[in-house]
């Protein structure tokens, strides 16, 4: 792999605290992946250290195949960069703020129309950030980051700011721009949907000091994931303590069949996707709420303190409930 960005045995902190331990991520040429993890586990910290404005503890960042120094400043790094809060100069209009990077490299205006013409900015060319929609900003944000051909680009939770609908398309579009560019991506996000609809790869972290559990395709780390972290990351899930007997296996919830062969305690991981609900007034699972949406109805339950949102057609009445599995369970 022609890696962009290599990361081995980071580790970060602030005034003497570790907010980031032995962190290993590597990023190849024109790959898009996403740092997903909940809040406060050390992810924007990690695009902080390889923009140059947090030094490492100890650990190695690479850059392009050459081993960066902590010193070395944002501006010589060769990356662009898009931003929670657009980050764009009030003083300056669209056009403006795209061609900020460029001066004195050649053929600037003629990349500025290029991405203003890609990007559906012609009618907002001369119109002042303050002008623009969250969703205009943030097209200007990206297409600013983009204009010097950067090879890598971080992206720190660029849609957190828009509503559900904006950041979906919008998602789409930055994937496929970033696509057409040719441009490496690391995104920042604790919204698994974004992740997975955006990222060639997901990075999955978890904790404080924040450490990254697991790296792979979302299929992968859906399907096979090697820490309940991971699993509860991924989707709904409801995470059972169990006795395996080779690829079966038995807890308070029912017999379920196993993917592989296990012997011994382990814990089943029962996803919501996988499951179908059977009415029964002695259930393990209680049923806490239930509405209609996406066209068939959502039931929230709860057994062990946990809780789960499962669908299904049929509305049920009955406040405990059984589930059984479309297909065999993954185990950890």
């Amino acid at each position: 792999m022609n890696e962009m960005l290599n990361l081995d045995s980071l580790c970060l902190a602030y005034d003497g605290e570790v907010v980031v331990k032995d962190a290993s991520l590597a990023i190849g040429a024109g790959e898009i992946v996403a740092l997903l993890g909940p809040s406060g586990c050390g992810k924007s910290s990690i695009l902080r250290c390889i923009a140059g404005f947090l030094a490492p503890q100890s650990g190695e960042l690479s850059l392009y195949g050459k081993t960066l120094s902590p010193d070395r400043p944002a501006e010589k790094r060769g990356l662009g960069m898009v931003f929670q809060d657009f980050a764009l100069f009030s003083h300056l209009n669209v056009r403006q703020n795209i061609a900020f990077g460029l001066h004195g490299k050649g053929n600037s205006k003629s990349r500025v129309d290029g991405l203003i013409e890609r990007f559906g900015l012609g009618d907002l060319a001369h119109r002042l950030p303050a002008e623009l929609s969250g969703g205009q900003q943030q097209r200007v944000g990206l297409a600013r980051a983009l204009a010097p051909r950067p090879k890598l680009l971080l992206l720190d939770e660029p849609f957190a700011n828009l509503d559900a609908q904006r950041r979906k398309d919008l998602g789409s579009w930055t994937r496929a721009q970033l696509k057409a560019e040719g441009a490496a991506a690391l995104l920042v996000t604790h919204d698994r949907t974004e992740a997975m609809a955006l990222a060639d790869r997901i990075a999955v972290m978890h904790g404080s000091p924040g450490e990254l559990l697991q790296t792979g395709s979302a299929k992968e780390l859906y399907e096979r994931p090697k820490a309940s972290a991971v699993a509860r990351q991924m989707g709904e899930v409801l995470i059972v303590t169990g006795r395996a007997s080779d690829r079966q296996a038995r807890c308070a919830l029912g017999e379920f069949e196993l993917c592989e062969e296990r012997q011994g305690s382990v814990q089943l991981l029962l996803q919501a996707e996988n499951l179908e609900l059977q009415e029964n007034p002695q259930g393990a699972l209680r049923l806490e709420h239930r509405f209609f949406a996406a066209g068939c109805w959502q039931h929230t339950l709860s057994y062990d303190g946990q809780s789960i949102q499962v669908a299904s057609a049929d509305q049920f009445e009955a406040e405990r409930c059984d589930v059984r599995a479309r297909s065999p369970l993954w185990a950890l």
